[in-house]
């Protein structure tokens, strides 16, 4: 099988070049000024990739650095944009999550945690203790203004957690909680207007459209019913897709007391990297709690937008990777440097980030966003009523999140929809907030969101179970958005303007 996906991937390309140009596709690449032959090609190139990361034919890492190659060597994007994804602040982000679930585990502090989370969850039941441990935590600290984070945070305690329950990285209970912990985090991300980027375009292109300002408190009315469908739905999918090899976890809350009691005081080690979470979770909690306090009180709307610009989420990541090895445990650094390069850092998952990231800016600049897009409109036909320009504005952002980041999706998907809405008369509103939502769905690949990208990096998570509870609920999860969205958005469009 891995030998058919590896020859299937590049034939597939092959046959996408040598497929005729349509005028749709002439129209797409004119109107992003490249090659007449792009938006196939950049159709060729996602076909290669999508193959061999579903296949898994060589390491993903190598896979992702496919897009590079052929966008740059194809002249759609230069050399220097392709290989910047590679160090993209979101890079960063992961990177240190890595940093921390190392220093966790060579200090002792993740076997404490897990612990800890094992007695407060107060069960035996492993589907019971995966919703308490993974998926609450990270949903309720999406408060933090970033799925990534929430995400980062939370994933080294599951990680303790599943040690010390000794869940072996074949296990299946092990793959089902982590991948009902990412799914929890893309759920989440739709509470608050801060928690990911893909919000905060749908605002923008909004306020540029037609005046209207999308505030906190709107946002939170919008998209607190997907976020809390997708919290329970994605819970109860999982595990009933992958089905727990263990009806009661091996240890109960006496025997967790007894040997947590055993640990002794916390040790030095425990504490330099306790503090060091502090400062990172302080650094990502600061500028989305402004920006919330800067909605109800204009006058610091200003030192919000300063500390949004100076504190980004990849700021605390480079203080960290630069603490980590400085910090000393007596004559030991907290994290030796060779450690961070050799053992903690998971190459394979920066490149798989950093090569979805160009994938999905090769093919808006391939003109291949464009020419779907157009596809759509066209699909509208000329007299549509509201629901459909919804639907259909839903789904191109649906679609291109698959291969695209969910920002580069919304960046395309969004100013398409108020096209599709003004060219046929109606409220681009809705539109916008369908498309918008609709980029937060997709995860069945680790390239779609940062908390996939993440989750996967554990070593739990295969791809065929990634990818099969992926569809499943991306499906449904899109299914309800079609059903409950468009009628949820009418009724906040007549609150805001009447």
């Amino acid at each position: 099988m891995k030998k058919m996906f590896f020859l299937i991937g590049p034939v597939l390309f092959l046959l996408c070049l040598m497929f005729p140009t349509t005028s749709d596709m002439l129209e797409a690449a004119q109107a992003s000024k490249v090659y007449d032959w792009g938006p196939k090609f950049g159709l060729g190139v996602l076909l290669w990739t999508a193959t061999w990361w579903i296949g898994e034919v060589v390491p993903l890492g190598i896979t992702a650095l496919v897009p590079t190659v052929l966008f740059c060597f194809s002249g759609i994007l230069l050399w220097k944009d392709g290989l910047a994804s590679f160090t993209d602040p979101l890079v960063w982000v992961i990177m240190v999550g890595f940093l921390f679930a190392r220093s966790f585990q060579i200090w002792g502090l993740d076997k404490r945690v897990a612990l800890k989370l094992a007695s407060i969850s107060g069960t035996r039941n492993p589907i019971l203790a995966g919703f308490f441990v993974g998926c609450l935590p990270v949903f309720l600290l999406t408060i933090t203004g970033s799925m990534t984070t929430s995400t980062s945070i939370t994933f080294g305690f599951v990680l303790a957690f599943l040690s010390r329950q000794g869940f072996l990285k074949t296990s299946r209970y092990g793959s089902a909680t982590l991948i009902a912990l990412g799914q929890a985090a893309t759920a989440g991300s739709l509470i608050f207007l801060t928690s990911t980027t893909t919000n905060l375009i749908a605002k923008r292109v909004i306020l540029e459209v037609t005046g209207v300002n999308i505030s906190f408190v709107d946002w939170f009315i919008i998209g607190t019913p997907h976020a809390l469908i997708g919290l329970f739905l994605t819970w109860f999918l999982v595990y009933a897709i992958i089905k727990p090899e263990v009806s009661r976890l091996p240890l109960d809350r006496s025997t967790l007391k007894i040997e947590a009691h055993s640990l002794g005081p916390v040790n030095r080690g425990e504490w330099l990297t306790l503090v060091l979470l502090c400062i990172a979770f302080t650094f990502w909690v600061s500028p989305g709690l402004l920006a919330i306090i800067a909605s109800f009180n204009p006058n610091l709307a200003q030192i919000s937008s300063t500390v949004s610009k100076l504190v980004p989420e990849a700021a605390p990541s480079v203080l960290l990777m630069l603490l980590f090895p400085l910090l000393k445990v007596g004559d030991r650094p907290l994290l030796k440097w060779d450690e961070i390069l050799t053992e903690a850092i998971n190459w394979d998952v920066v490149f798989l980030v950093g090569g979805g990231i160009t994938l999905g800016i090769g093919l808006i600049n391939s003109g291949f966003a464009t020419w779907i897009g157009n596809l759509f409109r066209n699909f509208a036909g000329s007299s549509p009523n509201g629901w459909i320009i919804f639907a259909i504005s839903s789904f191109v952002g649906f679609l291109l999140s698959y291969p695209a980041s969910n920002t580069g999706a919304a960046s395309v998907a969004c100013p398409l929809a108020v096209a599709l809405s003004t060219a046929t008369g109606f409220n681009p509103i809705p539109s916008v907030l369908g498309a918008a939502i609709a980029t937060t769905i997709p995860s069945s690949f680790p390239s779609t969101t940062p908390a996939i990208a993440i989750i996967y990096s554990s070593g739990y998570v295969k791809m065929k179970d990634l990818f099969k509870v992926g569809m499943v609920c991306d499906t449904i999860r899109f299914f309800l958005l079609l059903l409950i969205g468009y009628p949820l958005t009418q009724y906040f469009v007549s609150l805001k303007i009447g």
